[in-house]
């Protein structure tokens, strides 16, 4: 089912469940509303027309004991009306009252008062008094029991209209919960089923970004996700090759280079050393400009294999316990000539005891020597360079947090920097992390390049990641950068690598 069908679904249904709801509460309400209004028209009216009646009876009893005693007409003629106003109201009550309880009540009332209406008249002659004010009592007890029963309706449609309104309340709130535990339940499933592909997409994309082309993503439904990711993948499978086909072409180019440049090196080192003849100053010169192009080019060459075998996985790095001091020392006695021919002095602030730091020798050797050349080789004639090397007792202050990923978890354990400073132009800050990016080069007007492909600080990067160090830039007080190393000392645990 699409993402668009599910969401489409599950409001829907929350939707009905509310529309339900509203349906059921303003039916209840109408007929909490028609309930008040028979309350209000019918028991309370009835109500009152009984009260009027108790009281109009009562009169009529008084004022038919007065002309029984006095014989006065008047009073006759007011007993009369106060009868025939007593059988109107009882008619009244009867087309208010709608339970059948006092319909039949208000009936029986209006039986036992029609003797009465029909005797007053002849009160004064023909009509036994005795029994003219037994049938007037037992009339006015009728109506007080016509009264309570209005009363007795009238409390019990109160009753059973709170029981509805209850009732309501109830099943709307029944209703309402259970539309809010569905809705919870659709955004939740909905976005579990959403969030699952996301954060797989986001993961197997990470993995990409970092160059590992062998991700793929499941294809377990045929919903847009299903659909991106069998896209991803046919994307990922095509990078894949073309990456592979870079690394292979790289490989075997750099490769197939090698081997003819190192004949010509021979040759051109057999030319200077005279042996098939004497030279003279001009072609010795530029027998000696071909060997050092040569030179350039295979250093070049080199790395590029460097970075060809790094990426295939086969340039390992064997850690173990090496002491850094004779090792620096050792890189900065191969490369201090060609810095003195560049009119640069390489001075070393480097400690007389051990210090031992997890380690490949070799990989290391590469980074300190690609470290120390480039310093010499960017500093102007008149320059020094210098190299330090120190325990620190944590991460260094400052750091930027890009370079400290892999140290991470090891603070507090001792580690040692390594330091190489140079007086060349600086690194601009916003070239500080690209310049250990493949084949990044910084490019400043009215500056020729120095040579080289971009690639020696790429895979001084990936050495150093690889012992679970940092290798990062920073500028130098009075002009300058300071690349600065850091490992991890052989007195603390080594690092995963390992």
């Amino acid at each position: 089912m699409k993402v668009s069908t599910r969401l489409a679904a599950g409001t829907g249904l929350v939707l009905v469940l509310l529309l339900g709801v509203l349906v059921y509460q303003g039916a209840q309400v109408g007929r909490l509303a028609r309930a008040t209004e028979n309350l209000a028209h019918s028991g309370l009216a009835a109500s009152r027309l009984a009260l009027e009646e108790i009281h109009d009876l009562d009169e009529l009893e008084q004022v038919a004991r007065k002309a029984r005693v006095t014989s006065d007409a008047d009073y006759l003629r007011g007993a009369a009306k106060l009868a025939a106003e007593s059988s109107q109201r009882c008619a009244e009550i009867s087309a208010h009252l709608l339970e059948p309880e006092v319909r039949k009540e208000a009936a029986l009332l209006a039986e036992r008062l029609r003797p009465v209406i029909e005797e007053t008249p002849e009160l004064l002659t023909s009509v036994d008094e005795a029994s003219y004010f037994r049938r007037l009592r037992a009339a006015q007890e009728q109506a007080v029991v016509v009264l309570t029963a209005a009363e007795r309706a009238m409390d019990r449609r109160a009753t059973e209209a709170q029981a509805a309104a209850y009732r309501a309340r109830l099943l709307s709130v029944l209703v309402s919960g259970i539309a809010m535990v569905l809705s919870i339940v659709v955004l939740v499933t909905t976005a579990r089923s959403i969030q699952r592909p996301l954060n797989q997409l986001a993961a197997a994309t990470r993995a990409v970004a970092q160059g590992r082309f062998d991700q793929r993503l499941e294809l377990s439904s045929r919903d847009e996700f299903g659909r991106v990711s069998e896209d991803f993948n046919v994307m990922v499978q095509r990078l894949g090759d073309l990456d592979q086909m870079k690394k292979d072409i790289l490989s075997q180019v750099s490769h197939e280079l090698k081997a003819p440049l190192t004949g010509m090196q021979e040759t051109a080192q057999l030319l200077l050393e005279g042996v098939p003849g004497p030279l003279t100053p001009d072609q010795r010169r530029l027998l000696e400009l071909d060997v050092e192009s040569a030179r350039r080019l295979s250093g070049m060459i080199s790395k590029m294999l460097d970075l060809a075998r790094l990426d295939a996985g086969v340039s390992s790095c064997d850690l173990g316990t090496v002491d850094l001091i004779p090792l620096l020392r050792n890189a900065a006695e191969v490369l201090e000539p060609g810095g003195r021919t560049r009119g640069v002095t390489l001075r070393l602030e480097l400690p007389q005891e051990a210090v031992g730091v997890w380690g490949d020798r070799d990989r290391l050797f590469q980074v300190a020597a690609n470290l120390i050349e480039n310093a010499c080789k960017f500093s102007p004639p008149g320059a020094e360079v210098v190299l330090t090397a120190a325990v620190v007792p944590d991460l260094p202050v400052g750091a930027p947090a890009w370079a400290l990923g892999p140290l991470f978890g090891s603070e507090g354990a001792p580690l040692v920097r390594v330091t190489v400073a140079d007086r060349g132009l600086g690194v601009p800050e916003e070239e500080k992390v690209r310049i250990f990016e493949r084949f990044h080069q910084v490019r400043r007007e009215g500056r020729s390049r120095l040579g080289g492909v971009g690639l020696g600080l790429a895979i001084c990067r990936d050495i150093v990641a690889a012992h679970g160090g940092a290798l990062w830039v920073s500028d130098r007080p009075g002009g300058g950068s300071v690349f600065t190393l850091c490992l991890r000392s052989a007195s603390a645990p080594p690092p995963v690598a390992l």
